[in-house]
């Protein structure tokens, strides 16, 4: 996302712009956010276009068709004026990575990934034909790859296909390389659902091989290769080579329809964690920066769609013989088909999942890839680290046997193992997506666990360098070496000091030096109008929750034990969360305390939503600073910086800065969430 220009609107309709996502000949589309938190993408036709006649009959028709299509796999229209004096149209948003940008900087998908790929886009195409709609321009550019699947975006060519005349008689419309080759000719068949299934073919070719079915050329020899040549596929594993060439059949009635090639893909998801690494990594680092507003410091990011690792996804192991397809059936079929009026739920996730940050997940054995990105912070008052090692030695703390040692007084810098001095840094790893622990604005790493590694790094006197990368793949990196410390709101459990998950031996366990106390907390309206103090309070009242997260799982049992149940509301982003509150459709919200305490206190500059108590709803937890067990001298150089910052007050001054101060320790202990 770029900041806005000084010729990029503010406003557009209800929703205040934030930035730029992309440009083209047509028009922009800005990320927006409406009063109540919802986060849309704005596509806005270019002024100079809007006497166009032909250019505002084909921007209606697109806003048209998008709204008639509904599902989970294609974004749904939120607002639009097609009539404005700038014609603009406003869709949910999902953070995502175009399929042309994860294939271009992180490489060809496996297959199982393309299979659900496929089936997703089965889905969407679906819904589609379902309104007697064609796509026309189904490419690469126009599906976004999210953590919940892929997106099928602009419909700015669709139209019915009872009449394709969109223009003018032989204009052309859609991208060579992977429009049908009725597409391209003046005479021929019926522009139906089937040029949709050719676009699939050219899709299932670029997402398994980095390529288009006629390869790269000027667009004209594009044109000329899809009516009259064969579709280059021998890279193709053989059984998305033999999917691709049924899709890229010539003749349109050769094609199968959506449902047969649903049968032979297999279901759409799960999509717990589908995408290989580096895309996630994209996705984790998109869900960050796109969703803080810059003109908005205390605006809450959304929480990346919830995952969790499943190992690969699953491939149907028998899956009917492609071979001879037969006749064609309709493509409005089979279990494809939404109804007119389709709501979708999102699924909960099945396990823990980063939102999860309560559960017992232990060593998962995943080294961090290369696509980390490191930040500095300097004890010689450059970037966010100032000064030197302090003055005033700590109190002490619970040592890892259980004995208790004073820090010594003077310079903890002589602590640190040798390799870490000799270095001159300190190397941690993070993965920048839960505020206000951590989480990136303006493209630097801010919170509180930067703020206290700041810190640290000044009582230590070296610098502290952050890299980050996704959750899941921290303590598998920090027992490799790839960092010194972990520091990414983890909760301390036995299990992951033991190295243990499920019960199972997965690494050599970690030490932790623990620096937050955690654990749910109630956010009701400011004032507190139906004096809710405690979870009994909610009996019989609506409360919110954000799908996929601890808070669900104990509302869930909470409505199982209150004598007049709970109206649970699920949200899928906390944004939405909060705002149900804010307006009153909620008596409270659940949440994780530090999340719960700064949102309620930045919340409309803190005038519309308070704490319920500030004392936080068990199970509590302890986040912990991760230490390899193998690097004794590091832990206790830690503990003895932090019962330095805790004696001196800084501590303290960081807590109250974003308004956490309920997650104080009163020592600083290791291992203590045992």
């Amino acid at each position: 996302m770029r900041p806005l220009g000084k010729d990029d609107p503010e406003q557009i309709g209800r929703f205040r712009l934030i930035g730029l996502l992309g440009s083209g000949g047509m028009g922009r589309v800005y990320l927006g956010r409406s009063a109540d938190g919802r986060t849309v993408a704005v596509k806005a036709a270019r002024p100079e276009l809007a006497d166009d006649r032909g250019f505002r009959i084909r921007f209606a028709r697109e806003v048209a068709a998008a709204r008639r299509v509904g599902g989970p796999f294609v974004a749904p229209v939120v607002d639009a004026a097609p009539d404005d004096d700038a014609p603009w149209m406003a869709t949910d948003y999902v953070p995502g990575v175009s399929l042309t940008d994860a294939v271009h900087d992180c490489g060809r998908l496996p297959e199982p990934a393309v299979l659900l790929l496929t089936a997703g886009l089965l889905q969407a195409l679906s819904a589609v034909h379902a309104h007697g709609l064609v796509h026309r321009d189904l490419k690469p550019s126009n599906i976004l790859l999210t953590a919940e699947g892929p997106r099928v975006i602009d419909f700015g060519i669709a139209h019915s296909a009872a009449d394709t005349a969109l223009t003018m008689t032989g204009t052309t419309l859609g991208t060579p390389g992977f429009m049908a080759p009725e597409q391209l000719v003046t005479s021929g068949p019926k522009i139906t659902g089937a040029a949709d299934v050719f676009a699939l073919g050219g899709v299932i070719s670029y997402a398994a091989t980095g390529a288009g079915p006629y390869g790269a050329a000027d667009p004209t020899v594009l044109m000329y290769r899809t009516v009259h040549e064969e579709p280059q596929l021998a890279e193709l594993p053989g059984r998305l080579r033999e999917l691709a060439a049924a899709c890229l059949a010539k003749d349109p009635g050769a094609r199968p329809s959506l449902a047969r090639l649903g049968e032979w893909v297999g279901p759409a998801g799960p999509y717990g964690d589908w995408l290989p690494e580096p895309v996630t990594v994209q996705l984790h680092r998109l869900s960050t920066e796109i969703m803080r507003d810059p003109r908005s410091p205390g605006a809450e990011p959304a929480r990346p769609p919830a995952t969790e690792p499943e190992g690969p996804p699953a491939v149907s192991p028998t899956p009917p013989p492609l071979g001879q397809f037969g006749p064609p059936t309709p493509f409005v079929d089979g279990p494809y088909a939404p109804p007119l009026q389709q709501t979708v739920t999102p699924p909960a996730p099945r396990g823990p999942s980063r939102r999860r940050v309560l559960a017992a997940l232990s060593v998962t054995g995943v080294v961090a890839g290369g696509g980390a990105v490191a930040w500095a912070l300097r004890p010689d008052g450059e970037g966010t680290t100032g000064g030197t090692g302090g003055k005033d030695p700590g109190g002490g703390g619970k040592t890892g046997t259980g004995g208790t040692t004073p820090p010594a007084s003077g310079s903890l810098s002589d602590r640190l193992p040798k390799a870490i001095r000799d270095r001159g840094s300190l190397t941690v790893g993070a993965d920048m997506s839960y505020p206000p622990m951590e989480s990136m604005e303006e493209g630097k790493p801010t919170g509180i666990d930067v703020d206290v590694a700041d810190a640290l790094g000044r009582e230590l006197d070296i610098e502290v360098r952050f890299k980050t990368a996704a959750f899941e793949s921290l303590l598998g990196a920090l027992s490799t070496g790839t960092y010194d410390l972990v520091m990414s709101a983890m909760v301390d459990t036995e299990d992951r000091q033991k190295g243990l998950a499920e019960g199972k031996k997965t690494g050599p366990g970690v030490d932790f030096v623990d620096y937050f106390r955690a654990g749910l907390s109630l956010v009701v309206r400011k004032g507190n109008p139906d004096g809710i103090t405690r979870p009994e309070d909610l009996s019989g009242k609506s409360v919110s929750v954000q799908y996929g997260t601890v808070s669900q799982d104990y509302l869930r049992e909470l409505d199982k034990k209150l004598p007049e149940g709970l109206r649970i509301r699920e949200h899928e982003t906390s944004f939405d969360m909060y705002a149900d509150v804010a307006k009153g459709r909620s008596a409270a919200c659940l949440d994780e305390y530090p999340l719960a305490a700064y949102t309620a206190a930045t919340h409309s500059d803190g005038t519309s939503l308070e704490l319920a108590t500030s004392r936080p709803i068990e199970p509590v937890a302890l986040y912990g600073i991760a230490v390899a067990k193998s690097a004794p001298d590091l832990r206790d150089a830690v503990q003895a910086a932090l019962a330095r910052l805790l004696k001196s007050g800084e501590y303290t001054r960081i807590l109250k800065k974003w308004s956490v101060p309920d997650g104080a320790v009163r020592k600083a202990e290791i291992n203590a969430g045992r």
